[in-house]
């Protein structure tokens, strides 16, 4: 009986020590990844939000008329095509078939 207590008492230290060790290791960690984030100059982010994305409006003045009439364009024709292809998923999410699943769209889209 009295070794059944000390077998028990010697298992809940070992769990308790190892579940200290976790949480210690766990706060050590979250301390260094502040003390990073301390660290890095804030100028980083704001210089990546400077970086212009796929859906920024560019300057009217800063393209030639030509590219910006190609581009009009082919977002034109890219949208076209996402529509098509929209409407294809819908009538196969509305009426399921062998036929509607392996359809195309009327329209291939092709860069050539």
């Amino acid at each position: 009986m009295e070794a059944a207590i000390v077998f028990g008492l010697v298992l809940a230290f070992l769990f308790g020590g190892m579940t200290l060790a976790l949480v210690m290791g766990y706060l050590s960690t979250e301390e260094a990844r502040a003390r990073k984030q301390a660290q890095r100059p804030g100028h980083m982010v704001r210089a990546a939000e400077a970086i212009p994305s796929f859906f920024v409006k560019p300057d009217q003045g800063a393209l030639p008329p030509e590219i910006r009439e190609f581009d009009e364009a082919l977002l034109a024709r890219i949208e076209s095509h996402i529509r098509e292809e929209q409407a294809l998923v819908s009538e196969f999410v509305e009426y399921p078939s062998v036929h509607s699943l392996y359809r195309q769209a009327p329209h291939e889209l092709r860069a050539h």
